[in-house]
């Protein structure tokens, strides 16, 4: 970290903590308002360069005496050493990737480096780090179970884990000319959740039993198929009472606010026009950049406490199987199917890129859409045959 400080003649100093150690540079300028600016630009670019590891003390101050020691010092310590530690390394990898990425998904790699990939590799130095030790940090990932002796964490988590330490390890290798222990490393097989939607009697059981501080929230996602963070980041201004549409560009994901920026994903949901008059009067005089549906402090809703202190307790009371919050966006997607909306409507309505998804997932769940025994299809020739023989019969 740089800083800069007013030694006692009045003369701008740098102030340099690199690695745990002190290192103080004079500038030679005086205590001015403009010499203030100055310094105060060099000292945000010298901990920017910090940050990604491109500082260069010698660039820095070519005739300071310290400057060979110092620049020992850095080298010995420096993140891009094939030597250094994997904590000190991936926190740089990740300081330089973070502006290429969302908020949110910066917020995710930095969460899977914390909570698991520094815990198991920390101190090891980075070309010491093999395709075992890999192996074997996976399969410690696979055996964590839950009281219940459940599996704690599926392949496909693991193959999130495995992510950030591939990138990792990709990146040492074209830096540090490493062999990538991660290059015959294949994913898990990933078994996707049964889909479990809940049926129309289910869905109204369930409205009427939650906690009406929640009933409209719910009845939102039972009839827009809304994902969580959609809802969760829709405001107030979004809500076009009117024409009684939802006006879907925003979303929050794992706590940070984001704009959608896929055409697909920014879309205009129709809802019925009961559900408008509900939404009208909950917004009613409130604050166009509110959240639709805050919590106690205002702030979006925590996924993880809607669905511990809501979701489940519900299902629980009306003796429904435990399922993932995200069942309401499948529940949408099949009841809208097998009331006959048209495929093309529903897959804009989910946000999906085309109606083949809707198909591939929902249809075992529509009768007679899977299985069905060709009689609507035998109904309809048979019906334009007889209409046929009528007019033939005319002439």
């Amino acid at each position: 970290m740089a800083t800069f400080v007013v030694r006692p003649n009045g003369i701008l100093q740098y102030d340099l903590f690199l690695y745990g150690r002190r290192f103080r540079e004079g500038t030679g300028l005086r205590n001015t308002p403009e010499n203030r600016r100055v310094i105060r630009r060099n000292v945000k670019r010298i901990n920017a360069e910090l940050e990604t590891g491109m500082f260069d003390y010698g660039a820095w101050f070519p005739e300071s005496p310290k400057k060979d020691e110092a620049m020992r010092w850095i080298h010995d310590r420096d993140p891009r050493e094939p030597a250094s530690s994997f904590t000190r390394y991936a926190r740089q990898w990740w300081a330089l990737h973070r502006e290429g990425w969302k908020p949110s998904y910066a917020k995710r790699i930095e969460q899977v480096i914390e909570r698991y990939l520094i815990p198991a590799f920390g101190e090891q130095p980075v070309r010491q780090i093999d395709e075992r030790a890999i192996l074997a940090f996976r399969e410690s990932l696979a055996a964590e179970t839950e009281t219940d002796g459940t599996r704690a964490i599926s392949n496909t988590r693991i193959n999130t884990i495995m992510s950030p330490l591939s990138g990792i390890l990709q990146f040492a290798e074209r830096e540090l000319g490493i062999n990538n222990p991660m290059r015959h490393v294949r994913t898990l097989r990933e078994e996707r959740p049964d889909v479990q939607p809940l049926t129309a009697e289910e869905v109204w059981a369930f409205l009427d039993a939650v906690d009406p501080a929640f009933r409209l929230y719910f009845e939102v996602r039972f009839h827009t198929g809304l994902r969580t963070g959609e809802i969760n980041g829709l405001k107030v201004k979004h809500v076009d009472v009117e024409r009684a549409r939802l006006r879907i560009r925003e979303a929050v994901v794992d706590g940070v606010p984001t704009s959608l920026k896929r055409a697909i994903a920014r879309r205009d949901v129709t809802v019925s026009s009961a559900l408008a008059e509900a939404l009208a009067a909950h917004i009613a005089g409130r604050d166009p950049d509110e959240y639709v549906f805050p919590d106690e402090d205002g702030q979006a809703l925590d996924p993880s406490k809607v669905s511990r202190r809501v979701w489940h307790p519900t299902l629980k009371a009306l003796g429904l199987r435990p399922r993932r919050v995200y069942e309401t966006r499948h529940t949408a997607a099949v009841l809208h199917l097998a009331a006959g909306e048209n495929p093309i409507f529903i897959s804009r309505l989910l946000g999906h890129s085309s109606g083949e998804l809707l198909f591939r997932r929902y249809a075992p769940f529509v009768p007679n859409a899977v299985g069905g025994d060709g009689a609507a299809f035998e109904g309809m020739m048979a019906r334009v045959r007889a209409e046929n023989n009528s007019t033939q019969q005319l002439v």
